[in-house]
């Protein structure tokens, strides 16, 4: 393998001699080193080209001025080691990098040379076709951030007395125990994927630095809310017919595909037939044959809403919710292979259940849905390990209550089931035990205004998302409320997930009220185990994790206006969000469910105008979250 370390992308490349370049394949912990020539050039010959892990380089420059290159599990023929390539590994490595090592096991580390491809070319180190290209490119400022970052260490690589001590300065993690503050990086890797991991501390001493150079063009213009780096990703394998319009929740297999509920056709308010999933970089899924599985149909499948699940078979259950007349009743659970092929019949199994939101599956394998139309939650006693589905259900309560609208769903250690109820008037949790043959309701309190997602954490707290109060509220597991908190950004939060830290990820929504026009945002609040904070503290900044534009409109993946042909032009990448999850190598992936201008988005049904709700596409934030 061949390659070439140098400093600069776009302009005023300076190669870079004697440079201390080593090739690393992290399934054996092998490496192969060498040094740069005079013209930055060098030569390795590994014992191998391929592996079950993945390879990656590094060049000391100088002192404790590094460079790296993720190339992936297969050796490319010549590869470029720049500014460019480090931040790209920093942030997709960012919770695997140890000193300047990349150390997990093979299936996470794939994931990260996944993502590490959707920010940069090994190959000649300029930026990626897929930051280059919508719906990234200038309708957001990922692009423009790399540029920044890979100039902030092109100032440190050519004047390192000058900035050095700078970038080490502004990247120690935040001194949340004093008695035993953290230490600064040891070199540019470890600065780097901090700034990854803690994105909101010292913006703006971050980005007067990464002015100390402008090889790389362009940079963004304004400063950001914090340095994360978000990926956009629309493509659903169909952008002729079956574009992305709202997905609603994800679910990751353990290929680590992501698989999307879709609400509704893309520029309509009418239910989708479909649905998507994506490999674990987020491009259309392959099935076993090599063939393209996304758009899938089929099964019953009509409206996705907020429940998609997975179950020990790897098979996929989707809840049709529906969102226009022609899908009542009644309503169904639909079942794929991990082929997306349908096992469910043509109308999806509808026993027991109308217009299913959130659904999970418990220890032993009976599936959970909040059957939101009939104001009940239904259960299908070990659906998770048969092969054929029974119409046998219980349900809870027995009859229903049209007053009882169970929204989310999370399974504690003991197999209980804690439900959200989304009605307005009387929002709250409830607990459930199911008995084989019924339930017991162990627990029910009524709190909150119009409860959407709820997550266990490892004490066994639970948390919820009120939505029209704007708080998160956690208890303990016994019910007992330990708080309300609304930090970070929270503004009509709806979908949350935990963290390998336990801390909470929240997908806010936004207001649902005539005349307002939503910037979506991200925000994450200290859990059980955040060192130096209170439950429920803010960690994002106010403003939440936002994706500002670079100043292009917001284009479909057909490259249509968001809005059609006759709307107005959108300048908003991050749109409503309902559901966030976290893969395994801590990117947090989160759904651009609705449009941001609510008046569109909702329409004007008393003049027979129609909505055009569906969002566009999901956001992934690179090496954001504990895995």
């Amino acid at each position: 393998m061949q390659g070439i370390v140098q400093s600069g992308g776009t302009q005023s490349i300076v190669p870079i001699s004697g440079a201390n370049v080593r090739l690393y394949d992290s399934a054996t912990n092998t490496v192969n080193a060498t040094y740069s020539s005079a013209d930055g050039s060098f030569t390795l010959h590994p014992p191998s080209t391929t592996t079950s892990g993945i390879f990656y380089v590094t060049a000391g420059v100088r002192g404790s001025v590094m460079l790296m290159a993720i190339l992936g599990p297969e050796l490319p023929d010549a590869i470029t080691i720049n500014e460019l390539t480090t931040v790209a590994a920093c942030y997709s490595g960012a919770q695997f990098l140890t000193n300047d090592q990349l150390l997990g096991d093979d299936f996470p580390l794939r994931i990260v040379a996944g993502m590490n491809a959707n920010i940069v070319n090994v190959l000649d180190g300029t930026s990626s076709s897929v930051l280059m290209n919508s719906p990234n490119a200038g309708q957001t400022n990922a692009l423009g951030v790399t540029q920044s970052l890979a100039n902030l260490l092109a100032a440190c690589v050519r004047d390192a007395d000058k900035y050095l001590d700078d970038l080490y300065k502004y990247t120690t993690p935040p001194n949340t125990t004093p008695l035993n503050p953290p230490a600064p990086p040891r070199n540019t890797l470890v600065a780097m994927s901090n700034l990854a991991k803690w994105p909101a501390n010292n913006v703006g001493y971050i980005f007067a630095l990464s002015k100390g150079a402008t090889c790389y063009q362009t940079p963004v213009v304004h400063q950001p809310d914090a340095w994360t780096i978000a990926v956009k990703v629309n493509d659903s394998g169909n952008n002729e017919h079956m574009m992305f319009g709202g997905p609603g929740n994800v679910a990751f297999d353990s290929r680590g595909r992501a698989w999307i509920g879709n609400n509704v056709v893309q520029g309509e308010p009418g239910s989708a037939p479909y649905s998507i999933v994506l490999d674990a970089a987020g491009h259309p899924a392959l099935d076993d044959n090599g063939n393209k599985m996304t758009p899938f149909t089929g099964g019953g499948l009509l409206g996705a809403g907020f429940g998609i699940t997975i179950d020990s078979q790897q098979r996929i259950w989707i809840g049709d919710f529906g969102w226009t007349a022609e899908t009542f009743p009644p309503g169904s659970v639909s079942l794929f292979d991990e082929n997306a092929r349908p096992l469910s019949p043509p109308k999806g199994f509808t026993a027991g259940i109308h217009r299913v939101q959130g659904v999970a599956f418990d220890q032993t394998g009976n599936l959970w849905m909040a059957s939101w139309g009939s104001g009940c939650v239904t259960v299908y006693p070990n659906a998770a390990n048969e092969t054929t589905i029974s119409d046998q259900y219980y349900s809870w309560p027995s009859p229903a209550d049209s007053n009882f609208k169970p929204f989310g769903i999370a399974i504690a250690s003991d197999g209980t089931a804690w439900v959200t109820d989304s009605n307005a008037a009387s929002s709250g949790i409830v607990q459930l035990r199911f008995t084989g043959s019924g339930f017991e309701k162990l627990f029910q309190k009524q709190i909150g205004k119009v409860m959407k997602g709820i997550a266990i954490d490892h004490d066994g707290n639970i948390w919820t998302a009120s939505g029209s109060d704007d708080h998160v509220y956690v208890f303990d597991s016994t019910g007992m409320l330990i708080g309300g908190y609304q930090g970070g950004g929270i503004n009509g939060p709806w979908g949350i997930c935990l963290d390998g830290a336990d801390n909470l990820w929240v997908g806010n929504f936004g207001p649902l009220e005539p005349g307002t026009n939503f910037h979506g945002r991200l925000t994450q609040l200290a859990g059980i185990n955040a060192k130096g904070h209170l439950l429920g503290d803010g960690l994002s900044p106010q403003t939440g994790y936002t994706l500002p534009t670079a100043g292009d409109e917001v284009l479909l993946a057909n490259q249509e206006s968001l809005y059609g042909s006759d709307g107005p032009k959108c300048h908003i990448p991050m749109m409503r969000t309902t559901a966030v999850a976290v893969d395994a190598a801590g990117n947090v992936w989160s759904c651009n469910n609705w449009k941001p201008d609510f008046d569109i988005d909702i329409g004007d049904p008393n003049a027979g105008i129609k909505g055009n709700p569906g969002g566009d596409g999901v956001l992934i934030w690179v090496g954001l979250a504990t895995p």
